[in-house]
C-alpha cells in the first residue's frame, strides 16, 4: 500500500550518519534550555521536544542531563582546545611553528564566537560556573593536555629550553585569548564586539609568537 506522506522512521538509535549532527542538535537545544530555564530548571523531556525527538533517542546519544552539559563543556569549553590541536596538520606543526600556531587560534575562536560558544559562556557566568573547582580543574587539565605541543618544540630547538615549562607557554598563549573570549564573546555581544575579541586575541597571537619562537636559520648558515 501507498503511502500519500513521508515514511516516519520510529524512535530508536538513529544511523551512524545521523549520530553526530543529532548529538550536537541536542546539545544547542540544552544549552538554550539551560540559558532560559537553568540546569536544574530543564528536563530530559524538554530537551528532547526542543529538538522534535522522543527521550527514548536522547537516551541513545546521552545517558543523563548530566552527561549532555559534560558534552557541551568538552565541546565549548577549555577542552576545546585539544580538539585544536589534534586537528592541526604534523607537517605544520614541524615545518611551520608559528602557522600551526595561527591555525590553532583560529579553530578555538571560530568554536567560541559560533551562537553556541557565546551561548555557553554566558551560561557559565551567570550560573557562576566559570568560578567552580571543576572549571578551575578542567582548564588545567586543558593546559596539561596542551604541554605536549610546546615540549615538541623545545625538543626541537624552536623555544627556548629555559623560558618556561610547557604547561606555563601553553597559558601565556591562551590566558589573554580566554579573557577576551569572557568579555566580548557571549551570547549578547555586539558584532563590534565580536570583532574586538577576535582582533585582540589575533594581536596576542602574533606578539607570543614573535616572543617565544626562534628564529630559523637557513640551512647555509
Amino acid at each position: 500500500m501507498k503511502s500519500g506522506g513521508p515514511v516516519r522512521r520510529r524512535p530508536g538509535r538513529p544511523p551512524k550518519t545521523q549520530a553526530g549532527d543529532t548529538k550536537s542538535a541536542l546539545v544547542e537545544a540544552a544549552l538554550r534550555l539551560f540559558a532560559q530555564k537553568g540546569y536544574a530548571g530543564t528536563s530530559i523531556r524538554a530537551i528532547a521536544r526542543e529538538v522534535g525527538l522522543s527521550e527514548s533517542v536522547l537516551y541513545a546519544h546521552f545517558a543523563s542531563k548530566q552527561d549532555i552539559f559534560e558534552a557541551a563543556v568538552a565541546q565549548l569549553g577549555p577542552q576545546g582546545l585539544v580538539a585544536g590541536r589534534e586537528s592541526l596538520d604534523p607537517e605544520l606543526v614541524d615545518g611551520d611553528p608559528a602557522a600551526a600556531i595561527r591555525a590553532l587560534v583560529a579553530h578555538v575562536l571560530d568554536a567560541w564566537d559560533s551562537p553556541s560558544g557565546r551561548l555557553f559562556i554566558s551560561l557559565m557566568v551567570r550560573d557562576g560556573l566559570v568560578h567552580s573547582a571543576d572549571m578551575g580543574h578542567t582548564i588545567t587539565q586543558s593546559m596539561s593536555e596542551m604541554a605536549p605541543l610546546f615540549q615538541h618544540w623545545i625538543d626541537t630547538g624552536l623555544i627556548p629550553p629555559d623560558l618556561g615549562r610547557p604547561a606555563d607557554l601553553a597559558w601565556a598563549l591562551f590566558g589573554p585569548i580566554g579573557q577576551a573570549r569572557l568579555l566580548w564573546l557571549h551570547a549578547d555581544a555586539a558584532p563590534d564586539q565580536r570583532q574586538e575579541a577576535r582582533e585582540r586575541a589575533l594581536r596576542h597571537t602574533e606578539l607570543f609568537i614573535r616572543a617565544v619562537f626562534r628564529e630559523r636559520k637557513s640551512p647555509d648558515g
